[in-house]
């Protein structure tokens, strides 16, 4: 009987076409121990490797090669290096006796990593402080290599949990997420309501600034921050708090995105209340080129409130809701993206190179509304969407697997190409290769895309040098070849941040106000006319120190 299934599966899968124009697959893998790990973040890395990150229930076994530092049936943060062509690097574990769960990290400027998250845990395991309350933030400084350089927590007597954080301009660190506690502790701020946001600012060796409490007499929970173009700090996230505390705008529904503004000292600026008239939650955010912000979550609202689209599916069913707004916090244009059953997470949004926008989180819509293929048996699936500089959808791409699949996590790489992740039971089927390893495993897959030229990796070229590399205040690009070039240089987000056309084969890069990190660069033959795509002759990879 197992055998005749399994013939069925395989008859199955292999007649699905796997392929959407204009995507091709490259690779996928697997990460995981024989327990349960749960993929909560993920970021590419200046080598065009990317890190995977958040928490583990196994012990060493499979993929994992260090134990757990407490006891059966708790978490550990989990990480996972990879290289560009998916294979592991190294992985490391961090954790007290108790629980510690990883919801964010980022690549620092120095080649390391930062780590951040929730801990139950006291002084022991990789932990070297004692929580305050029930759980606190936790943060963790890494090399590299993975190796602990220094930790940190920070809470008050209640309950504490970190979702976001980001290394700041100063070589400091901006942490993020919600607070239930009062002034205790680290907290010298008491919240409005029952948990608000909570922001603290630390140095580079981790050492508190200050900290600020946003929220209203309700449940204000943020999600996601950023370090802004003007040394201040954009935060989201939802709330179903009305006009109090420091909530100026009251909500549509039973909750609704909430957006904060704030400046490089944590004061407030302005703030904006976006929803319908049902529920809305906000799970991340970005700052744009156009010194905007992109917002993405999950919408149940119809037509209402400032949401302008009604639902794809029936009452109950939420969709990706998109939520463009200038540098003001004004609305340009909103857009809601779903099937006709229910897009049940969102994990991120980002802008892509082209201006557009690439956003992920898992559906269990069949082909209906803004979706073009049907999930792989009944289980949910990691469903990834582009849309161009407007938020009109230009392609989607439901992720197969023969599990049930949670979270989804999507990255334009510095090559073109997408890099998706998220964690899942499934063994060989669809498109993973391998087997799991426990109940629930990370798992990585890239894709690309067929129209695009100028691929990273292939288009490296001994044309172009830039000298010297690393620089403090100014480099020279040289090109060995004839006519007019375009030279764009993007930080690690993707995010343009430079540009000069070079003439006659050679120019200057002045630093200017950029701050110190790995920066990675295009050159391209200049367009003409305009409105035609410029040749790419070379990138490559630029360090300012």
């Amino acid at each position: 009987m197992k055998a005749t299934l399994l013939l069925i599966t395989i008859l199955f899968t292999s007649s699905i076409s796997f392929s959407q124009n204009p995507l091709v697959k490259e690779w996928d893998y697997r990460f995981g121990g024989t327990e349960d790990e749960r993929l909560t973040c993920l970021q590419q890395t200046s080598d065009g490797g990317c890190v995977l990150g958040g928490y583990s229930y196994s012990g060493i076994s499979g993929d994992k090669t260090q134990a757990l530092w407490g006891q059966w049936g708790l978490a550990d943060y989990w990480i996972v290096k990879i290289d560009s062509l998916g294979n592991m690097q190294w992985d490391k574990d961090f954790g007290g006796n108790k629980s510690d769960y990883l919801y964010t990290l980022q690549q620092t400027a120095d080649g390391g990593y930062i780590l951040g998250g929730r801990s139950d845990s006291g002084t022991n395991g990789n932990k070297t402080q004692p929580t305050w309350g029930f759980s606190d933030y936790w943060i963790v400084k890494i090399d590299s290599f993975g190796n602990i350089q220094w930790d940190k927590d920070f809470g008050g007597t209640g309950e504490d949990w970190l979702f976001s954080l980001q290394q700041t301009t100063d070589g400091g660190y901006i942490l993020g997420g919600y607070s239930g506690s009062g002034i205790s502790g680290n907290k010298t701020q008491a919240t409005w309501g029952y948990v608000d946001y909570w922001i603290v600012k630390i140095d580079s060796l981790g050492n508190l600034q200050w900290d600020k409490d946003f929220g209203g007499t309700g449940n204000d929970v943020l999600s996601s921050l950023q370090q802004t173009t003007d040394e201040g700090y954009i935060l989201g996230g939802y709330s179903d708090s009305g006009i109090s505390g420091n909530k100026t705008e009251p909500t549509w529904g039973y909750n609704d995105y909430w957006i904060v503004k704030i400046d490089s000292l944590g004061n407030f600026q302005w703030d904006k209340d976006l929803g319908g008239t049902n529920g809305d939650r906000l799970s991340s955010l970005q700052q744009t080129t156009d010194g905007g912000y992109i917002l993405g979550g999950i919408s149940y609202s119809g037509q209402s409130g400032n949401k302008t689209q009604a639902l794809w599916g029936v009452y109950g069913y939420p969709d990706y809701w998109v939520v463009k707004i200038d540098l003001n916090g004004k609305i340009q244009w909103d857009k809601d993206f779903g099937g006709t059953l229910t897009e049940d997470d969102f994990g991120n949004i980002t802008q892509t190179s082209d201006g557009g926008y690439l956003m992920a989180g898992t559906s269990y819509s069949p082909i209906s509304g803004d979706k073009s293929e049907a999930n792989l048996f009944w289980d949910e699936q990691t469903w990834v969407l582009k849309a161009d500089a407007f938020g009109n959808k230009q392609w989607d791409k439901t992720i197969f697997t023969v599990g049930h699949d949670e979270q989804g996590f999507a990255l334009q790489t510095m090559n073109g190409c997408y890099v998706i992740a998220n964690n899942t039971p499934g063994g060989i089927g669809g498109y993973k290769t391998q087997p799991s390893w426990g109940y629930g495993d990370y798992w990585i897959i890239k894709f690309c895309d067929t129209t695009q030229t100028g691929i990273l990796d292939i288009l490296t070229s001994d044309k172009i040098s830039i000298y010297p590399n690393p620089f403090t205040t100014t480099a020279t690009i040289t090109i060995n070849s004839e006519g007019r070039f375009d030279f764009i240089l993007y930080d690690v987000f993707g995010r343009e941040v430079f540009k000069s056309q070079i003439v006659n084969s050679k120019s200057q890069i002045e630093r200017g106000n950029l701050p110190a990190g790995v920066y990675f660069y295009k050159v391209k033959e200049e367009a003409c006319p305009p409105d035609r795509r410029g040749k790419m002759i070379g990138s490559g990879k630029v360090v300012v120190q």
